[in-house]
C-alpha cells in the first residue's frame, strides 16, 4: 500500500461524474459475496507493526478475515464475517504476519457476539467480538491495541492491515500488507456515494487513489491511527475503484464492547 493523497475538489468532481449505483436502490454496489475486503496497492508489513492483527480461518487453515487483539481473552471483527458461523467453526491465528508461518499461535473461540442490531445487506452495526477459551499468551509479536477515541480531521492518515487478496478474484497473500489511508468526513463520504444511506454515523471513511484501498480478505480488519484502534474494515466498491471504503467506529460501539467484555463484574 502507497501514500495515498486525497484531493477533494477533485475527487468531487470525478466521482460525482461517474459514481453509479443499482438502479432499483440507493445502495453501493457491493454484492454479498464480495463483502470480505483485501488491501489493493499496498505492501508488506514491516515486522512488528501489527501485533495486535489476527487472521480468522476456517479449521482447514484457510484465511477468511481479520480482526484484531483487545483484551487477553477477546477478539473484535465485523459481523459479517462471522454472521453464518459458530464458534465451533474457525479458529484464530495471532503472533505472526505470514500466514504459513508455524511460529503463529492459534486459539480456540468459545463465543461469537455479534451486535444485536446487525443489518444485512446495509451492514449497519457491522461489528462483532470473539470470546476465547484460553488468553491469549502476550510477547513482542502479539498485544492487544487500545482504542482511540480521539476525533478525526479530514486529511488525518490512519494505516490499514490485512491479508485480502491483492485483485478482485486474486489469491490471498501470505505476507501482511499495508497501506496508509485518509480519513474522510461523513459528509463527503456520503455524497461520494450519492448520498447513500449505507453511510451512517457508526461508519468511518478512508479515501483511496484508483487502484488502492481495501478488497476480499480484508473485512473485520484493524484501521488505526498512531497505533490505536480507530475502526473495522466494512465495505467499499470492489475493489480500490477509487472512492470511499467504509469502516464500523470503535467509538461508536463503546457501550457494546464494554458490556460484553466487563458485563456487570465489579470495576473496583
Amino acid at each position: 500500500m502507497k501514500l495515498v493523497t486525497f484531493v477533494l475538489a477533485a475527487v468531487l468532481l470525478r466521482q460525482s461524474s461517474t459514481l453509479t449505483l443499482n438502479d432499483d436502490t440507493e445502495k453501493p454496489i457491493f454484492p454479498p459475496q464480495f463483502t470480505t475486503e483485501k488491501i489493493v496497492g499496498g505492501e508488506i508489513a514491516k515486522q512488528g507493526l501489527a501485533p495486535y492483527q489476527i487472521s480468522i480461518q476456517t479449521l482447514s487453515g484457510n484465511h477468511f478475515c481479520g480482526g484484531a487483539i483487545i483484551d487477553e481473552k477477546w477478539i473484535i471483527t465485523a459481523a459479517h464475517c462471522l454472521q453464518s458461523k459458530k464458534a465451533t467453526d474457525f479458529k484464530i491465528l495471532t503472533g505472526t504476519q505470514i500466514l504459513k508461518d508455524h511460529n503463529g499461535t492459534y486459539y480456540e473461540p468459545e463465543e461469537v457476539i455479534i451486535h444485536c442490531n446487525y443489518n444485512n445487506p446495509s451492514y449497519y452495526n457491522d461489528i462483532a467480538l470473539v470470546r476465547l477459551k484460553e488468553p491469549i499468551k502476550f510477547n513482542e509479536r502479539t498485544a492487544k491495541v487500545d482504542f482511540d477515541y480521539s476525533p478525526l480531521k479530514a486529511g488525518d492518515k490512519l494505516t490499514l492491515t490485512g491479508w485480502g487478496t491483492l485483485s478482485l478474484g486474486g489469491k490471498i497473500p501470505n505476507e501482511l500488507q499495508t497501506l496508509e489511508v485518509e480519513y474522510v468526513s461523513f459528509e463527503d463520504c456520503r455524497y461520494l456515494h450519492k448520498n447513500s444511506t449505507w453511510v451512517d454515523y457508526g461508519h468511518t471513511c478512508t479515501f483511496n487513489d484508483f487502484g488502492r484501498g481495501a478488497c476480499h480478505g480484508d473485512s473485520g480488519g484493524p484501521l488505526v491511527a498512531n497505533n490505536k484502534l480507530v475502526a473495522l474494515v466494512n465495505w467499499g466498491r470492489p475493489c480500490a475503484q477509487g472512492y470511499p471504503d467504509v469502516h464500523a467506529r470503535v467509538s461508536y460501539y463503546h457501550d457494546f464492547i464494554r458490556k460484553n467484555i466487563r458485563g456487570c463484574q465489579n470495576q473496583n
